[in-house]
């Protein structure tokens, strides 16, 4: 419950001029929020930073699909979001575990980020933007998307080194 109101408490903080408001986020966060929480707030900041990066690549990978395909076959903006949302509800699961908290918090953060920022995002990687900034401009995220790969493929090696030293 308490990693919940730091969720809260971080994207209500950060809502941005991006899309608009995700409603049933909103009433939902009304509920749990408690901005007294700090260290709720910063584990909020990590799993929107997270979710943010792995998003925004899902958009760039899109994109790069839709270069390659005809014009009446490309993903449009709405059949983009459906991808990111199932990929929310696939997320959801196994970063609550590794992050230790409630899978329903990361699902709604998950698409609270999703549909607040995809137009942008679509904007941005079709305009040639450098969308692996999207995250740290909109202020979803302290950590820029090539730092988020490092500490990524840091923690791929560490749990790699733990997997043999079980053995």
């Amino acid at each position: 419950m308490r990693l919940l109101r730091v969720l809260v408490a971080f994207l209500v903080s950060t809502c941005t001029d991006a899309d608009a408001p995700d409603d049933e986020y909103q009433k939902w966060a009304a509920t749990t929020f408690d901005e007294s929480d700090k260290a709720a707030i910063q584990r909020g900041k990590a799993l929107s930073c997270v979710l943010c990066n792995l998003l925004t690549k899902t958009v760039l990978e899109t994109h790069q699909l839709n270069k390659k395909k005809p014009l009446h076959e490309r993903f449009d903006q709405d059949q983009t979001q459906e991808v990111l949302l199932d990929l929310c509800s696939e997320l959801a699961a196994p970063i609550s575990r590794q992050m230790d908290v409630i899978r329903e918090d990361v699902l709604m953060v998950c698409n609270r980020v999703v549909k607040e920022n995809i137009g942008d995002m679509m904007d941005a990687v079709s305009l040639g933007e450098e969308v692996r900034d999207f995250c740290t401009e909109q202020k979803l995220c302290d950590l820029t998307f090539a730092g988020m790969e490092k500490m990524q493929q840091l923690m791929m090696e560490l749990g790699m080194k733990k997997d043999k030293e079980d053995l």
